[in-house]
Formats: structure tokens, sequence, C-alpha cells
């Protein structure tokens, strides 16, 4: 069984309330989540959070799931709306109350099973915030498209579900993207 109808039996079965079920499909996409997360710049400290109101939400509408679309896809979307919502709130406290920075958020690596020592995790820490700052450079389109395809490794069809787009669409932002990433890349290595 191919995974995407693999999925697809398993919200099946969610949807009929079996919890189990759907325990399955957090374990097969919740790092992917997680990593898409952090890839779009959301701190650490809210990652799991955002993970979760993802899940969360995917629960509540199992229903509503169209079982002729990639459950996958499906669920990205989700996890990228719960993403907007979080900068949508931030930028809203940030002008009521001048809170927070969101230039200035704390990024972090993701933390790998085997427990590497402190010097991975500055290591990782460090990478990743060099990757978040030049993805920065992108416009919103542009960096979701990437970051789908090049870091969470979908396709270019599944990223254009999840974005609700065509794939030729998509097509053009990767192309746009890579474009401007190269000449970043290319200014920073002259300094």
């Amino acid at each position: 069984m191919n995974p995407d109808d693999a999925d697809k039996l398993l919200a099946r079965q969610a949807a009929e309330g079996n919890q189990r079920a759907f325990g399955q499909l957090v374990e097969r996409h919740g790092i992917a989540l997680a990593q898409a997360a952090r890839s779009f710049g959301i701190p650490e400290t809210d990652v799991d959070d955002v993970v979760q109101d993802t899940f969360v939400a995917a629960w509540h509408a199992l229903d509503d799931f169209d079982r002729d679309r990639p459950f996958r896809a499906w669920l990205f979307r989700i996890g990228l709306n719960k993403m907007r919502d979080l900068y949508r709130f931030r930028r809203v406290r940030q002008f009521l109350f001048g809170a927070e920075d969101l230039g200035d958020m704390e990024l972090a690596g993701g933390v790998a099973h085997d427990e590497p020592g402190p010097e991975q995790h500055v290591a990782a820490r460090r990478d990743l915030a060099r990757v978040v700052k030049t993805l920065d450079k992108l416009d919103k389109g542009s960096r979701e498209a990437i970051v789908l395809t090049a870091i969470v490794g979908m396709s270019q069809p599944e990223a254009a579900a999840v974005l609700g787009m065509s794939v030729k669409a998509i097509e053009g932002r990767i192309a746009r993207a890579r474009a401007k990433l190269a000449a970043v890349l290319e200014a920073g290595s002259q300094k």
C-alpha cells in the first residue's frame, strides 16, 4: 500500500473514532511538520504548539477531509495556516503592546534522538539560523514553495495542493526562490 493510501485509510479509521489510527498519522507526519515549522522560522519554543494545534485541528476536521485528495497535503495546509496564525498573532501583539521583536526570535535546530554533544547543538542552531535568515530574504510565496519541496521533501504537486495553487505556479515560485537564494549566497560569499 502506498503511503498516501495508508494515510487515507488511517484518516478514515480516525474519523470513525479510532484514536490509535490517528496516533499513527501523528507519528507519520509529526516530525516533518515540526521541521517545516522550524524552516518557516517558528521559534523552537513554539514548534511543538504549532504541531499540536495542527493535529488538534485535523482531528476536529477529519469528517471534512476529501478522501480524493492527498492527506499529507491537507494536513500541511492546516499546519501552514497555524504557522501563519502564529505570525499574525505576534504581529498584532507587537503592534499593540510592543512585545517581542519578530526579527529577533530565537531560532534553534531540531534535537536528534542520539543526543549529540553541545558542539553539535550549537552548530545545528547556527546552521538553521543561517538557513532561516537566508530564507527570510524570499517573498512569502517563494519561501513556502521552497521549504515544502526542498526541506520537507514534498513533490511539487503535493506542495501545490498545500498552497492551493497549480503545479506551474509552484514551479515558478521555486525557480524564483532558487535564483534569489543563489544571488544572496553569491553576495554573501563575496563579503
